[in-house]
């Protein structure tokens, strides 16, 4: 049984229901973005790198698809290619390939997914990505800083938390969304990462606290008042 669910789930079918169940939360909530101060609450803006932390930026296509021309990344196979093609039908471009270590890098494509994502950047475009990458949650990996260092666009860190959810017990502790809520996007400071021949090692631990502080702030928000 379980097995046919999960069959079910990862066609395209299964990212049919994912994108419906997404737009009801969606459509059911009420919605508080939390931007800092001077950050374009409105209209255009400059290209930009939104950096979240695995299992928690489903609901970002309706936050993004209006503000910016804008591309995102989900993994290639299993539940990472599922969850990108129902953002997909919710309007939000996509590149597959993901991050990793070893020997699975070119099985995983994430070579090709940097390149694809560097042109858009370079080309004026907006992009979403999760900082960790697969099986490894809540480590900022060298992808986003090296496209950040490339491309000369900031990191805009979030977070997205509903007033009712779950959290569920798998490797990245997805947030499980659930309709009626209170949904709170929050967006942090801007990081830049300079062509300077840094060390990486000196920007990962400030993106990765500063994700950290958005998504402990979205959630504080979405319980205040509960």
């Amino acid at each position: 049984m379980k097995k046919t669910v999960k069959k079910i789930l990862h066609s395209r079918f299964g990212a049919r229901l994912i994108a419906a169940y997404l737009g009801s939360v969606h459509a059911t909530s009420r919605v508080i973005v939390d931007f800092p101060e001077g950050h374009k609450a409105d209209g255009a803006e400059a290209p930009m790198i939104y950096a979240n932390w695995h299992g928690q930026n489903y609901l970002f296509p309706f936050f993004i698809r209006n503000r910016a021309p804008c591309t995102a990344l989900a993994a290639r196979h299993g539940d990472g290619h599922t969850v990108g093609m129902a953002l997909e039908i919710l309007g939000l471009p996509m590149i597959y390939g993901s991050g990793s270590i070893g020997k699975t890098v070119a099985r995983k494509g994430g070579a090709a997914a940097f390149l694809g994502l560097l042109r858009r950047l370079k080309r004026g475009e907006t992009i979403v990505l999760n900082a960790d990458i697969p099986k490894i949650p809540r480590v900022v990996g060298d992808g986003v800083l090296l496209l950040a260092r490339k491309s000369g666009a900031p990191i805009a860190p979030n977070g997205i938390g509903t007033s009712r959810r779950m959290i569920l017990n798998n490797w990245d502790r997805t947030q499980m969304h659930l309709p009626f809520s209170r949904l709170v996007y929050v967006i942090g400071e801007p990081i830049h990462v300079p062509d300077d021949g840094s060390p990486l090692d000196d920007h990962r631990e400030r993106l990765k606290a500063a994700i950290d502080a958005a998504q402990e702030r979205a959630f504080a928000l979405a319980d205040a008042g509960s």
